[in-house]
């Protein structure tokens, strides 16, 4: 017996974004420390060091915003940092905007383990194309990210939601 497909359940899709990355850029901050910055936070006693990626991506499902834009940034963090009832309540925050200086339409912040930024940087340069993203709340205020998860291609379970592939910009 073959278990049910949850996709066929209304309540599946809720809160939930699917995104096609167009582009995306690993920027590195390499500085002096300011005065100011508290020394826990300085890279080897003097440093500001920050990784990070940022991405470029259109939503192709849900329809309703299909075809707008998002900024995405990916920042990673240490085993210092924890999850849960003692930590984080989030993977990230979603935030809905009326167009910014790049013309987006929303934001998203996400949290990735450090030891998993090389691997992200291979995979995103080499087969990922899309993002899904699950929140809870109302991005218009700022949803909180619960999951995410990239691929390659789009389930099978998934392309009638996704729709049709998007028109090159």
């Amino acid at each position: 017996m073959t278990a049910p497909n949850a996709t066929t359940d209304p309540g599946f899709f809720d809160g939930r974004y699917m995104v096609e990355i167009t582009d995306w850029n690993w920027g590195l901050h390499v500085g002096l420390s300011h005065d100011t910055t508290p020394v826990e936070y300085r890279f080897q006693g003097g440093l500001a060091y920050a990784r990070s990626i940022e991405m470029a991506a259109r939503v192709r499902a849900p329809s309703t915003h299909r075809g707008k834009l998002m900024r995405i940034w990916i920042s990673p963090f240490g085993p210092e940092v924890s999850f849960g009832s003692d930590g984080l309540d989030d993977v990230g925050r979603f935030y809905e905007r009326s167009g910014d200086a790049y013309g987006s339409d929303f934001e998203l912040s996400l949290h990735l383990p450090e030891s998993a930024l090389g691997p992200a940087v291979t995979c995103l340069s080499s087969v990922w194309k899309y993002l899904d993203i699950w929140t809870v709340d109302d991005p218009k205020d700022r949803a909180s990210v619960t999951a995410f998860s990239f691929s390659a291609s789009i389930h099978p379970n998934l392309i009638d939601w996704a729709g049709e592939p998007l028109e090159a910009r």
